[in-house]
């Protein structure tokens, strides 16, 4: 089974983590400009104190109990902070680089082999196009173009050197924000978004984005958070997972499921086939023993088997409780 320090090596993601806690004082320390929204999932405006975190705010959605920043930056300082915040520079750079490689085997090769599975399925072959948004240094185009299997592969990456990165291995890039594609400039079969949509100032306007660059019943691949997840609600302010500003869209599985419905998607298939909420739990509480969990959380993280972890772990991937999801959806 996989580990967490096989993705994220733990003084890597301290160390962007601590970068993190720097960017919020450069780039959000005058809160007067944020702004109040309501539900990014369902539209909710009945809420519940969820939690504060570094001087944020986060709040429980009472309608699909998604957890969600509120109030939250402007997109304009959104914008000025993935332009120029050293955590969001370390992570596309030293973080990313240094986890590439089993990022490629543990993740994105399966990852294109679903694509393969349902491209197959839909007979899809050389006339169709694919295109992944947040392309980053490009691995799983490589992935999905090494599957011979569509005509012409694109990426959407908004950073001007990971675009550059993707450009010199061969593919066309379109550098903006998916929410910035119009019309008819990308026309894909399928597309693809892996950790992104926890991200965005309003995720419905992301998933537009996306709708747009799509052809009529295209699909639509994208894996996300979850705070419906075993790890997220028992460590919940502990968790390295709920952090802000990077991580402000932290939807339950129920709001997922509203949030791709109202943005012109229907839903083919939805999992949550997370393997690391336990082992996440364990580090967490290795690396920090005054967080106290409750007796059961605790039993299942430090006191029974590998193989009952392991077991326990299938569980909650089978019972939608993993707090990674995975979701495929067709463009109506």
């Amino acid at each position: 089974m996989m580990k967490e320090s096989d993705i994220r090596p733990q003084d890597l993601f301290n160390r962007y983590l601590e970068l993190s806690r720097k960017d919020i004082g450069r780039f959000f320390s005058d809160q007067s400009k944020f702004v109040d929204v309501p539900c990014p999932a369902c539209l909710s405006e009945r809420h519940e104190p969820g939690m504060k975190k570094l001087g944020f705010r986060y709040l429980t959605c009472l309608d699909c109990s998604s957890l969600y920043l509120s109030p939250r930056p402007t997109v304009a300082m959104f914008d000025d902070y993935y332009q120029e915040a050293e955590s969001v520079k370390f992570w596309g750079t030293d973080f990313f680089k240094a986890t590439s490689e089993a990022r490629r085997e543990r993740m994105f090769k399966p990852r294109a082999q679903m694509v393969e599975q349902w491209a197959a399925k839909l007979g899809m072959d050389g006339s169709d196009s694919f295109a992944d948004v947040g392309s980053g240094y490009g691995i799983f185009l490589e992935e999905i173009s090494n599957l011979n299997r569509f005509g012409n592969v694109v990426g959407v990456e908004p950073a001007p050197n990971l675009a550059e990165i993707c450009r010199e291995k061969g593919f066309g890039i379109s550098e903006k924000l998916v929410e910035e594609v119009q019309d008819g400039e990308i026309e894909a079969s399928f597309a693809s978004a892996f950790e992104v949509i926890e991200h965005p100032f309003d995720p419905a306007e992301f998933l537009n984005g996306v709708h747009r660059l799509l052809k009529p019943d295209g699909m639509f691949l994208f894996t996300t958070l979850t705070i419906s997840g075993f790890d997220m609600q028992v460590l919940w302010e502990h968790s390295k997972s709920i952090y802000p500003p990077h991580h402000i869209n932290l939807m339950s599985v129920s709001g997922i499921k509203t949030l791709v419905e109202r943005s012109g998607f229907e839903i083919a298939e939805l999992s949550t086939p997370g393997q690391l909420d336990v082992d996440i739990i364990r580090n967490i509480v290795t690396e920090n023993p005054e967080i106290e969990l409750n007796r059961f959380a605790h039993h299942m993280a430090f006191g029974v088997s590998d193989e009952v972890r392991a077991a326990f772990q299938s569980f909650l991937q089978a019972q939608n409780l993993s707090s990674h999801i995975r979701v495929i959806a067709r463009a109506k």
